[in-house]
């Protein structure tokens, strides 16, 4: 009896792979944008400049589909659910920007005529941590890849800028004194505020080191609630869409991976001193996987998304998203700002 061949998925995933050596390379140089959103850019400009051979697909397909949605549930192991015993007042901020900009980002896509799907992505990448949030909450969706595509433009571009114009602000005017001319104030908002992960440290930065903690402290609640909104917005959708149909609800099995995984990394966390002595040394393990590994598979599957992505059907989406994307980063940056104000005389 002759085997079957295996679907021929190397070819691509080495192709992915190898824009995410690249990115991560650029990104040494301007660490500001993230290697994933250099990934995608690269992937971008590659199909569209060039048209890729046929045994690519299937290995892109599957870094696009199968290896996103398991990185997104991986990245649990790495974001530790105690994190909500270890910010204090910061997590009201961080939340309550989360769900701001979510809901209020789906009222104002629809003022704009934007479908739910584009409304959907600006308001997770906005609201929860940029270029990862978009890239978890796609799938879960039905996102398509330039829908994906826009909003990445959109939180990156404003997300630079809020980068720029944090510190400017709080220098410049009346804004370093309602925060009471406090480092680790001035760190909640940006925690809360400031888009992409790199972005919130260099934000933060530019004024002073001291303030980089307490930023990304309120910038991990962001992140843990990739899990949790991917779980509301893929309900929400489906929802309407049972709701006309009468189809079943179901949610992302990826999304509840996130969830249970980051469960597992604070038992692990909370007793590393323990496990170290029998020998694993999870904070290290841990350093490795959030710093190296799992940013590289991220890249990798999003060259995968990147490579699916057409600029003529971009086009085709217009201005609207980009014009509802930079009155949402200035409604969330003046929510974080209020919040910010408000818990500035119990932070030390």
């Amino acid at each position: 009896m002759q085997r079957s061949e295996p679907p021929a998925l190397w070819p691509g995933i080495l192709y992915c792979a190898g824009i995410a050596l690249l990115s991560f390379g650029t990104w040494l140089y301007f660490k500001p944008i993230s290697s994933l959103m250099w990934a995608f850019v690269y992937s971008i400009a590659i199909s569209n400049l060039v048209k890729l051979p046929e045994r690519l697909t299937q290995g892109i397909n599957f870094c696009a589909g199968d290896m996103l949605r398991g990185v997104i549930a991986s990245l649990g192991l790495v974001t530790s659910a105690l994190i909500w015993l270890q910010v204090g007042l910061g997590v009201l901020n961080a939340l309550i920007v989360v769900f701001f900009s979510y809901f209020f980002g789906l009222w104002l896509g629809r003022k704009f005529g934007l479908n739910s799907r584009i409304s959907t992505l600006i308001g997770v990448g906005t609201s929860i941590c940029g270029a990862s949030a978009i890239a978890a909450t796609g799938p879960a969706i039905g996102a398509k890849e330039e829908e994906m595509g826009v909003a990445l433009a959109c939180i990156t571009l404003f997300g630079l800028i809020a980068m720029f114009a944090y510190p400017f602000i709080f220098l410049n005017t009346a804004v370093g004194e309602w925060l009471r001319n406090s480092v680790s104030v001035y760190g909640v908002w940006c925690g809360s505020g400031v888009h992409e992960t790199a972005q919130v440290i260099a934000a933060a930065g530019a004024l002073d080191s001291s303030a980089i903690g307490p930023a990304l402290m309120v910038k991990s609640i962001r992140i843990f609630m990739i899990g949790p909104m991917i779980l509301i917005a893929t309900y929400l959708l489906r929802k309407g869409v049972a709701e006309k149909s009468a189809t079943k609800i179901v949610l992302p099995v990826f999304g509840v991976l996130f969830i249970v995984n980051s469960v597992f990394c604070a038992v692990l966390d909370a007793n590393a001193p323990l496990i170290k002595a029998m020998g694993f040394d999870w904070p290290l393990v841990k350093g490795v996987l959030s710093g190296a590994v799992f940013p590289f598979l991220l890249a990798t599957a999003f060259a995968g998304v990147g490579s699916k992505v057409r600029f003529r059907l971009i086009a085709k989406i217009g201005a609207r998203p980009f014009v509802a994307g930079a009155v949402m980063s200035v409604l969330a940056g003046a929510v974080a700002l209020i919040l910010a104000i408000a818990i500035a005389p119990y932070v030390g």
